[in-house]
């Protein structure tokens, strides 16, 4: 629209210097004819008046038949700007009231959240105990299996130094009761006979 103006005012300003030109070389010829017979009058005021009101009535032309639709495109522009700012505001407005919302009841979100996490705790420490219990009856078990094993190993080897004692021993009563060469061959004899039989 503001473009259609100043097209029209341009037009005017062209208007205006066109017809000044024509009419301002006629004026001066009349007025060294005018001038010679009356100086008071100057023709050349009046076609000023003249042009200068074409000029007035076209600009006021223009204006009349642009200047409406002109101000009613800014005047929708503003509006669909009041729009959007108020789009814009309620949007914001929705915000704030959630976050406000949100801040209400932070506490009550914070103390399920405090509890929530006192639950996961206690079931960890619980999971954990029984873990532990496991593994130390798993390790009890283990040590004792361990321990039988070991009784019975030092209980054999208690076994065997008593039968090699007993037998060392009835060795020299054997020797010292038993004498000579063919005695000795018996008790070697009787030693074998011993000792297989413990193996």
């Amino acid at each position: 629209m503001l473009r259609h103006i100043l097209r029209a005012t341009l037009f005017a300003g062209l208007l205006f210097a066109a017809f000044d030109q024509p009419l301002h070389a006629q004026i001066n010829g009349e007025n060294k004819a005018t001038a010679d017979s009356n100086p008071n009058e100057n023709p050349d005021t009046k076609w000023h008046l003249i042009n200068t009101a074409i000029f007035a009535i076209g600009v006021g032309w223009a204006i009349w038949k642009m200047a409406p639709a002109f101000f009613n495109a800014r005047s929708a522009d503003i509006q669909r700007a009041i729009k959007e700012a108020t789009g814009l505001k309620m949007q914001a407005d929705l915000r704030y009231s959630e976050i406000d919302r949100k801040m209400a009841t932070l506490p009550d979100e914070v103390k399920r959240m405090r509890e929530q996490s006192a639950i996961e705790l206690e079931r960890e420490h619980r999971r954990r105990q029984e873990e532990t219990a496991r593994e130390v009856k798993r390790i009890e078990n283990a040590s004792g299996a361990e321990v039988e094993a070991l009784t019975q190993e030092a209980i054999q080897a208690a076994r065997q130094r008593t039968a090699r004692s007993a037998l060392q021993l009835a060795e020299e009563r054997l020797a010292a009761r038993v004498s000579g060469s063919s005695n000795d061959d018996l008790l070697r004899d009787f030693i074998h006979l011993v000792e297989r039989g413990n193996n």
